[in-house]
């Protein structure tokens, strides 16, 4: 071959060479950018974690953790059970009382309720076990009867759903909105199952200085009680309600009073029961309102019960004669509108996960779409500010209050001693305490009323005490005209004394927000809406409980009620007939206030539909059940839409820049602590991410946040419960070597009960454990702190949300969030918002006006996000009038982070169908991720359900890219604020990168080579022609 020859040879390989180099070095490029999507296909990795803690634990040993958790349960319980009656002094009992329990829930008690709040840590104390521990002797005949019937199984009575299976006689099976019923076994089962002798009851007397009755009522996440003929058969069960007293339960306190002078009740309900008869039975010496004490909550019971401490708790909610007559119980349930065809799905949407809008899964039905519904009439009239309201209106003699609607009994006429067995605030003590009212100053341009309070024990044992700050505003003819409604007393402010031995006093200071008392008006500000302060006189309150409140005001109004005046401070604010609609117009980071729900108002769509309860009119306006309600009017096409979930529709509006990413060198760590979201690196690093991985991490949230390889974000674990972490000290795969490794973190008492502490203490006690917990066990992400409220009795997952008032449900959640933070943990409260029954409960829409909304759930929520600086928030399965919650951009984007600067990660509830929980919708709606288990994250996975979601279908929608990436800014920026960052993601090669590198490093030799060589021959070429030159 020639020099020529071999030279055009050797120029086509290094081309060649350098081709391959080159294009492998384009495949590189095209490789990082798929790197998440091929890691996943290979089974490999590019990221590696390790321990860089910058969040400690302040609890230094899992020891030391086990037993903070045991101290602060049976603080809890201590201080949030509640003593509602005392006759004669019966309690507390000596030590050493030789005392009988009667009751299944005496063996079997609900320490917490059913799936994902249940009580599962081996170490958990039963009643038995503490009352033995507390020093009394148990009558073990009849705990062997209990523990016998506890093994009974009643296969015929098991839910289907495998982890919800149940013994017949510890708990009725949930049945997933099936309504709950009693379930205590009759004496008869004592004997034919229970092993018991004819003659059992022969055993009280060897054990008789006191019987215990415990009536118990299950809770759970999908099932409800119903009220009246809905929910229980009154002939079979002996009671027209299921939160009444049934037949057997009767028969167990009539046992109890036949053979014991001592007789002690115990009510161990998530939900409020009606005690009346209870209350006024001479032979009932004792009741005690133990809620769901936890695994050691029990040990705090029994506390109370030998006198160690004396008790300090106070109802949060009210406790009414007859639970169905209240105005929220006229609309509880399922009620459907009548053609369910307009608001069917796509077929593309329907049966990919087995189930549609309606429910399917925990809480619904597979038939029909979304048309179930709940008018709440009742406006802002829940629990006590609808008994004491109505209660001040019938002494003043106004609104027709004493009418006979909603009257308990059938009664001609109502009457507050009729309807209500115990207050809001009510707990008696072993001591007594005299409390004055020594100054309350109104802070205008803070935003604050301060007051300080005296509290003395005046008896002859320690104890502690709750000073409770009500205040009642003026309702004013301009109110009245601009159906504007008031409660006549609501709660601001709460503080709890030391335990105060007797004749110590103390001096306390409850500092409470203005916007708590505000009143919403959507017709303020020339039809913007926002929050009034009525010009007037202002009376705050030191109370006892909310019915004394009321009492305390109407005596220092000259009504000439039986309550105590000193304990009143009247402030005018403004002037008599005005309206400050300037100093609440904005909220705390300075947004504009303004309407944002007027479409959650059933009479937005059809006008006129409804008649929301009013105080101008008690008799006249009282709820009926809207169940006749028919799509159309004016705001049909609009409102078919909203019911449908089609707040966003995917349009072709500009294409996608950086669709594989823009690389910037930024990684999450590179931002860590970073708290300014406005910092354009935030963006920068957010555009690092492809549109496919983007809006995959975005739809396939699951329950763990997952490594974005573009970033080096961590796995961040998410942990759902509202007893705590459901998860071993070892479930991370942490200190398995540990002593305490199996131990199990869901070990506090239910919200109820911490509520009835009225401590804010206990409350960031609570929060501080929990953020020792998740920085021992590697989880650093929890939904719980939930501030929901308990607008209706008959909502079966009561137990998971403080209390039916908003102020004090907040000043719960507040405190849980701020002392978990401070350890870098992330609390998420839930369900945002109006998760007001499990019944329908994904897709149920919940009408309601804007006041009713600002004023309760909004503000149960508010100061975790404000004040406290909440970092997640999970959404609420269902709507907001029909807008799905997800989709809503008023409640969202406009009062959540707007209002309220809200900055961090946001989730759905649990995605069960695709339908309504449509990606573009939740994206729009500004959901940063969505509870969709899978463990698959790539857009191929999520159009396994969403078959819609290509990549040319999103590329080409530049404002829900926009969108995603403002979502995903917030989730990325509350991780970086968190003890996430304990954790740090390197890069690291896989195999198939090594692979591919090392072609590209062959390519290039090559091209090396063969340039080698063809310089070489081309220098060789040009001496051999000079050479034959010379010769020519």
């Amino acid at each position: 071959m020639g020099i020529e020859q071999k030279q055009v040879t050797r120029r086509g390989a290094v081309a060649l060479a350098l081709s391959a180099g080159l294009g492998l070095t384009g495949a590189h490029g095209v490789a990082d950018s798929w790197r998440g999507t091929i890691d996943s296909a290979l089974g490999t990795t590019s990221t590696e974690q390790t321990a860089d803690d910058k969040f400690t634990p302040s609890i230094a040993s899992t020891d030391d953790l086990v037993k903070a958790h045991e101290d602060l349960g049976r603080r809890v319980g201590q201080e949030g059970t509640v003593l509602m009656k005392n006759e004669g002094q019966a309690l507390p009992l000596a030590k050493g009382a030789k005392v009988t329990l009667l009751g299944m829930g005496s063996m079997y008690p609900f320490l917490g309720g059913k799936m994902g709040s249940s009580i599962t840590t081996e170490d958990a104390v039963d009643l038995v076990s503490a009352l033995e521990q507390g020093g009394f002797d148990i009558n073990p005949t009849m705990t062997s009867i209990y523990e016998t019937l506890g093994a009974v199984e009643d296969t015929s009575a098991v839910n289907p759903t495998p982890w919800m299976q149940s013994v017949a006689y510890k708990y009725r099976p949930a049945g997933f909105a099936t309504p709950y019923v009693p379930n205590e076994p009759s004496f008869d089962t004592y004997v034919t199952e229970g092993g018991a002798s004819e003659d059992f009851a022969s055993s009280f007397a060897e054990y008789g200085d006191a019987a215990i009755v415990v009536i118990s009522r299950p809770g759970s996440e999908g099932s409800d009680y119903y009220p009246g003929a809905a929910g229980i058969d009154a002939e079979t069960y002996g009671t027209k309600n299921p939160l009444g007293i049934c037949t057997n339960e009767r028969a167990l306190i009539q046992l109890a009073e036949e053979n014991f002078d001592k007789v002690i009740v115990m009510v161990n309900s998530g939900s409020t029961m009606e005690l009346g008869d209870l209350k006024d039975d001479p032979k009932i010496a004792a009741i005690l309102n133990i809620g769901f004490p936890g695994a050691y909550g029990t040990l705090g019971i029994a506390d109370i019960l030998n006198g160690t401490v004396s008790p300090s708790g106070c109802l949060a909610d009210t406790y009414a004669v007859d639970t169905a007559m209240a105005p929220s119980s006229q609309n509880f349930g399922s009620i459907k509108v009548a053609d369910t065809s307009m608001v069917t799905w796509p077929d593309s949407l329907m049966g990919a996960m087995g189930t549609d809008i309606a429910g399917g899964f925990l809480g619904g039905e597979n038939s029909t779409a979304s048309a179930y519904y709940v008018v709440e009439a009742e406006g802002i009239y829940t629990g006590y500010k609808y008994y004491e309201t109505r209660y001040y209106d019938s002494v003043t003699g106004s609104g027709n209050a004493t009418g006979a609607a909603g009257a308990s009994n059938g009664a001609s006429s109502w009457n507050y001693d009729d309807e209500v067995v115990y207050p809001f605030g009510y707990g008696l003590s072993y001591t007594t305490f005299q409390q004055t009212l020594d100054d309350v100053q109104v802070n205008a341009d803070e935003k604050t009323v301060t007051a300080k309070v005296t509290v003395t024990n005046t008896g002859s044992v320690a104890g502690k005490h709750v000073a409770q700050l009500y205040v009642s505003v003026p309702y004013t003819d301009y109110d009245k005209k601009a159906g504007v409604e008031k409660s006549a007393i609501q709660l601001i402010g709460v503080a709890k004394t030391d335990e105060l031995k007797p004749g110590d006093d103390q001096q306390l200071t409850i500092t409470a927000d203005l916007y708590d008392m505000a009143s919403w008006d959507s017709s303020a500000k020339g039809g913007k809406g926002g929050w009034i302060l009525d010009g007037g006189d202002y009376c705050f309150v030191l109370a006892e409980d909310a019915h004394d409140a009321v009492n305390n005001v109407l005596a220092a109004q000259g009504n000439g009620a039986a309550g105590d005046a000193s304990l009143v401070s009247i402030k005018p604010i403004g002037s008599e007939g005005t309206v400050d609609e300037s100093t609440l117009a904005k909220s705390k980071n300075g947004t504009e206030i303004e309407n944002q729900l007027a479409d959650a108002d059933v009479n937005y769509y059809q006008p006129g539909y409804a008649t929301p309860l009013s105080r101008s009119d008690w008799n006249g306006t009282f709820p009926r059940t809207y169940d006749d309600l028919t799509i159309g009017g004016d705001r049909q096409e609009e409102w078919v839409r909203n019911l449908c979930c089609e707040e966003y529709q995917i349009t072709k509006n500009g294409e996608v820049t950086d669709v594989n990413g823009a690389p910037a060198g930024l990684t999450l760590s590179s931002l860590a602590g970073d708290d300014n979201i406005d910092d354009a690196q935030w963006d920068k690093l957010v555009d690092e991410i492809p549109v496919d991985t983007l809006f995959a991490k975005i739809i396939k949230g699951g329950s763990q946040s997952d490594v974005i390889p573009e970033i080096e974000n961590p796995v961040v674990y998410q942990n759902d419960g509202p007893n705590g972490f459901g998860t071993t000290l070892a479930g991370r795969g942490l200190h398995t070597d540990d002593a305490n490794a199996n131990y199990v973190l869901n070990t506090m008492a239910n919200e109820t009960t911490i509520a009835s502490t009225f401590s804010e203490d206990i409350a960031k006690s609570w929060g501080e454990l929990l953020g020792n917990d998740g920085l021992w066990s590697g989880n650093y992400l929890l939904w719980g702190a939930a501030a929901n409220l308990h607008r209706c009795p008959y909502n079966g997952r009561n137990f998971e949300y403080y209390s039916e008032d908003p102020v004090l449900s907040s000043l719960m959640s507040a405190r849980t969030v701020e002392g978990a933070l401070e350890y870098g943990i992330i609390i998420g409260p839930k369900h945002f918002a109006f998760n007001d029954q499990e019944t329908k409960r994904a897709g149920v829409a919940p009408y309601m006006t804007e006041q009713k909304a600002r004023e309760g759930e909004l503000r149960a929520f508010r100061a975790s996000f404000e004040d406290s600086g909440a970092l997640g928030i999970m959404t609420a399965f269902g709507r907001v009038g029909a807008t799905p919650v997800n989709g809503s951009w008023g409640l969202l984007r406009n009062i959540l982070r707007g209002e309220w600067g809200f900055k961090g990660l946001m989730s759905t509830d649990m995605v069960n169908n695709p339908g309504y929980f449509r990606p573009e919708t939740c994206i729009y709606g500004g959901v940063t991720m969505m509870a969709d288990f899978s463990t698959d994250e790539t857009l191929t996975d999520v159009q396994e359900s969403w078959p819609y979601m290509t990549h040319d279908l999103i590329a080409s929608d530049a404002t829900l890219v926009e969108y995603a990436r403002q979502n995903m800014k917030y989730q990325l920026y509350a991780f970086a604020q968190s003890a996430a960052q304990n954790i740090k993601t390197v890069r690291v090669t896989p195999w198939w990168e090594m692979a591919l590198n090392g072609a590209t490093v062959a390519g290039y030799g090559l091209a090396a080579v063969f340039g080698a060589l063809y310089v070489r021959d081309a220098v060789k070429g040009a001496h051999d022609a000079t050479e034959a030159k010379e010769e020519k």
